[in-house]
């Protein structure tokens, strides 16, 4: 049985990390991501932990309603108001205390942003939270490793143990014809486009659609005209497949079905691994009969919602321990496991630290269908102006070493040494000296 923590104190500050180029997704783009970072304190100890916020992401109308600035406070109020409410609080496991948070968050947010909310964004504004609970937990009871902390109910899901993880690059709207030559040239297996861009201009929604459809369509062309070109020995067809990400733009199964039969058509259909969140989360079509594997996102934030989602045919998850907590995560993949769906861990272009984590993750779920081995999603060093600068910040002999020849290589002390992760880090720096 672990030991009752007791939280005797919360910190809260933020960074605002540009991006070296805008950022495009969900139709707009970023240019630079907000840093929240927390520090909670026990009676014994302090855990410190940085999180990435994303608004585009996590409800894109609240994004749209508001200057991205303006948007991302309004999540860090989110997460000061949780702090709050933990303070004085005592827990046996995060996942429990976690649980007993969002649905006040929720009203709060909801008051804040002048609108409902999606859960996303109430997840996302926990997730330094969650991971500096965890480093807790993991220092109240002696845990040294990651999976000392895993909860019995998520073993079965997490037992994996490989020692390969192929890199998935992020494809953005703005990926040049150059830029996707030297990401192949590094060794990817497996490309995670961004599909959907909106298009400017007074337009009708029909055409404003068909504008989108035509732009992906070309864009398919443009990526397969080259990828096409490529081995790779990570995949069981020995050719590099792709993960489009529509994050929820296509109005319709009609619309979908159009691109899927563009892509059967230039030869690029069977190397679609996953095709990620088409239709907005209220569309609740059933997508099980289409010719490639349906992924979730941002419509699977809760267990409830990957339930609901595996019932409408959807026969894969992205898990984002970074973007939707961890204490979730853990939960969402032992209903993956359990109904043989698949998973794979998804980026936010999280820090490294979050890499880290992400990483401890996907090193313990499944291989997707197609793979030769795990696969990690990780576009920071593709965005960060700082990068370099923030893998300074990971505890003391945690190096974030770069993908080779497409792959991290992991080893023994890879699983021995995940317990670095508890260890005091980089961003303590910023509740140091304070009055």
């Amino acid at each position: 049985m672990s030991n009752r923590i007791h939280i005797k104190s919360c910190e809260l500050d933020f960074i605002r990390e540009p991006l070296a180029a805008p950022f495009g997704f969900k139709g707009r783009y970023l240019t630079e991501l907000w840093q929240t970072v927390v520090r909670i304190n026990s009676e014994n100890y302090n855990a410190c932990c940085p999180a990435v916020e994303s608004v585009l992401w996590s409800d894109a109308a609240v994004f749209a309603d508001n200057p991205p600035a303006s948007s991302s406070a309004m999540m860090m109020l989110v997460t000061s108001r949780a702090l709050k409410m933990l303070e004085g609080a005592s827990f046996n496991r995060p996942d429990e205390l976690i649980d007993g948070l969002t649905e006040e968050l929720a009203k709060y947010a909801e008051a804040v942003c002048g609108r409902p909310v999606a859960e996303t964004f109430v997840l996302n504004s926990l997730v330094g939270i969650d991971y500096a609970l965890w480093s807790l937990y993991a220092k109240e009871n002696s845990i040294a490793s990651f999976d000392g902390i895993i909860p019995d109910y998520a073993r079965k899901a997490l037992s994996s143990r490989h020692m390969s993880l192929a890199h998935i690059p992020l494809i953005s709207y703005a990926v040049t014809k150059e830029q996707l030559r030297e990401t192949l040239n590094s060794g990817t297996a497996l490309l995670k486009i961004k599909i959907g861009r909106a298009m400017t201009g007074t337009h009708t929604q029909e055409e404003d659609m068909r504008s989108m459809l035509d732009w992906d369509k070309k864009r398919l062309i443009e990526i397969h005209s080259i990828a096409s070109l490529y081995k790779t020995e990570l995949t069981k067809s020995g050719r590099i497949l792709y993960y489009l990400d529509a994050n929820g733009r296509y109005d319709n199964k009609e619309r979908l079905c159009e691109l899927l039969e563009h892509a059967e058509k230039i030869g690029a259909l069977d190397r679609i691994a996953l095709l990620e969140e088409p239709f907005a989360p209220d569309n609740e079509v059933f997508v099980g009969d289409l010719p490639v594997t349906i992924n979730a996102d941002e419509s699977a934030h809760s267990l409830l919602d990957v339930k609901k989602r595996l019932s409408l045919g959807y026969k894969a998850v992205a898990l984002k321990p970074i973007a939707k907590t961890m204490s979730v995560s853990f939960k969402m993949a032992a209903a993956i496991h359990e109904a043989g769906a698949q998973c794979l861990c998804a980026d936010l272009t999280v820090n490294p630290l979050l890499v880290e984590w992400n990483k401890q993750f996907a090193a313990r779920t499944a291989a997707l269908e197609g793979m030769k081995v795990g696969c990690l999603e990780v576009n920071g060093h593709q965005n960060y102006v700082n990068w370099e600068s923030l893998k300074k910040l990971l505890p003391s002999g945690l190096l974030c070493p770069p993908e080779k020849n497409g792959v991290f290589r992991l080893d023994g002390s890879f699983y021995d040494n995940s317990g670095l992760l508890f260890e005091k880090n980089g961003y303590d720096k910023y509740f140091e000296n304070k009055i």
